[in-house]
C-alpha cells in the first residue's frame, strides 16, 4: 500500500535532507528540526480575503497532521506601510474576511508566535488569473472509471504558470428508505430523510501546470482526478468546484519542486529532493521556515456529473450486504432504537421491516450528512 504523507512531513524531511548530516539515521538532528514553523497563506484578490496557516512540522514517522500554531499575531503589511490583522478562527486558522487589496501594490505577512518569535514572507505582487474555459470529464484513459479535465487559456500569454484546487461533493443514497424507528418501545414516523445524503472533500494533491514551453498560453485536458469505478461518488450526482489560480514563477517553482519530491519519496534509489523551503523567514536567520505565501486572483468553475450521465459500462454501483429481518409487534424492543425500512400486514400492522446493518438504512453511517448543500 502506498504511504500518504502530509505536506509538513515532506517539507521537514527536504530540510533534513539539506541541512543534515550524509549520516543514514540521525534521530539527535531530527529532534531538532521538528518544531520547524510551517506556513501556508495567500490574499484572494477576487474575495478581498486572505487566509493563512500556521503549524509546525511533524517527522516523517508521524502520521498526523502538523501541530495547529495557535494565538499567534498574524497581519498582511502592503508596501506603503499598512497593516491588516487577522483573526484566528480555529487552531492554527488565521482570516481577514474584508480586506483592501490593490494589484498597484505589494503584500508579505508578519507573524509573532506565541513564544515572540518573529517570522515573515519576501513581499510579493497579486497574479491575475484568466477565467476558466471548461472542466470536462472523459472515460478513464487507463483504467475503468473518468478523469475530470480542466481547460484554460491567457491570450495574451502574461499568465504561463497555473495552479488548481477542488472541492467534491457527492449525493449518494442509504440501501433502502426508512418509514418508522423504535424508540423506547414505541414505533414513531421518521421525519428526516435518512435515504439521501451528500458528502464533501477537498483536493490534496499539488496540480501545477505550465505553458512556458509551449507555442501558446493554452492548457487543454489538465487531468485533475481520476475516479474509479465502482465508487460511491458516482452512486448518484457528484459535483466538482474547480479553483485555478495563477502563480508566479517564484511560486510554480515552490509546488512543482514539491510536487516532484512527493512522488519520489519512499524509493532508496529515488533522485535527492533539492532545497525547498519557500518565500517565509525568521528573524533568526539559523532558523529556516517552511511554507509559502501568495495571493492573486481565484477563477471558479463547478461541474456536475450524474449516474444517468455515465456510460453503461461504467454504471457499476457498490455492492453491500443488506438482508432484510423483521420484527414483529409483540417483538419490538423496550430499550433499543432501531430503524425500520416499513411496515406490513394486510389490513392492520402485524410488524416492521429492518436490516441486519444499520448501514443499510441510515446514509449518515458511511460519513455524509443529510442537509442539502445550498448550490444543489
Amino acid at each position: 500500500m502506498k504511504k500518504i504523507f502530509s505536506l509538513r512531513q515532506i517539507i521537514l524531511f527536504i530540510v533534513l535532507m539539506h541541512f543534515g548530516c550524509v549520516e543514514p539515521y540521525n534521530p539527535p538532528a531530527i529532534e531538532e528540526l521538528v518544531d520547524l514553523m510551517v506556513v501556508d497563506g495567500f490574499i484572494d484578490a477576487s474575495s478581498n480575503a486572505a487566509d493563512v496557516r500556521l503549524s509546525r512540522a511533524t517527522p516523517l514517522s508521524e502520521t498526523g497532521a502538523g501541530t495547529p500554531e495557535q494565538f499567534a499575531a498574524v497581519a498582511i503589511e502592503d508596501d506603503e506601510g499598512n497593516s491588516f490583522p487577522l483573526n484566528e478562527v480555529e487552531p492554527g486558522k488565521y482570516v481577514l474576511s474584508h480586506g483592501d487589496f490593490s494589484f498597484s501594490k505589494k503584500y508579505r505577512v508578519v507573524i509573532v508566535s506565541q513564544n515572540s518569535k518573529n517570522y515573515h514572507s519576501d513581499f510579493i505582487e497579486l497574479t491575475r488569473t484568466p477565467s476558466i474555459d471548461s472542466v470536462n470529464w472523459k472515460p478513464g484513459f487507463q483504467h475503468r472509471g473518468i478523469d475530470i479535465h480542466v481547460n484554460t487559456h491567457d491570450d495574451l500569454r502574461k499568465t504561463q504558470y497555473y495552479q488548481w484546487t477542488f472541492e467534491e461533493t457527492w449525493e449518494y443514497t442509504a440501501s433502502y428508505p426508512t418509514s418508522f424507528r423504535i424508540k423506547n418501545g414505541v414505533v414513531l414516523p421518521i421525519e428526516e430523510d435518512l435515504y439521501h445524503c451528500w458528502s464533501s472533500d477537498a483536493s490534496t494533491e499539488i496540480l501545477v501546470g505550465s505553458t512556458v514551453q509551449l507555442s501558446a498560453d493554452v492548457i487543454r485536458e489538465f487531468r485533475l482526478l481520476s475516479i474509479p469505478v465502482p465508487s460511491l461518488r458516482l452512486s448518484y450526482r457528484y459535483s466538482m468546484l474547480v479553483k485555478q489560480r495563477a502563480l508566479s514563477k517564484e511560486a510554480y517553482d515552490f509546488y512543482f519542486q514539491l510536487k516532484k519530491t512527493t512522488e519520489s519519496l519512499g524509493g532508496l534509489f529515488d533522485p535527492m529532493p533539492a532545497q525547498v523551503l519557500g518565500n517565509m523567514h525568521s528573524d533568526n536567520p539559523d532558523e529556516p521556515v517552511l511554507g509559502y505565501f501568495s495571493g492573486g486572483e481565484t477563477a471558479e468553475n463547478r461541474i456536475f456529473i450524474a449516474l444517468t450521465d455515465l456510460p453503461r459500462d461504467l454504471i457499476d454501483l457498490p455492492r453491500y450486504s443488506c438482508p432484510v429481518d423483521s420484527v414483529t409487534v409483540e417483538e419490538i424492543p423496550t430499550t433499543s432504537d432501531i430503524v425500520l425500512i416499513n411496515s406490513y400486514g394486510p389490513r392492520e400492522i402485524l410488524g416492521y421491516t429492518t436490516a441486519y446493518d444499520r448501514n443499510c438504512m441510515d446514509c449518515r453511517d458511511e460519513g455524509g450528512s443529510i442537509t442539502m448543500p445550498d448550490f444543489w
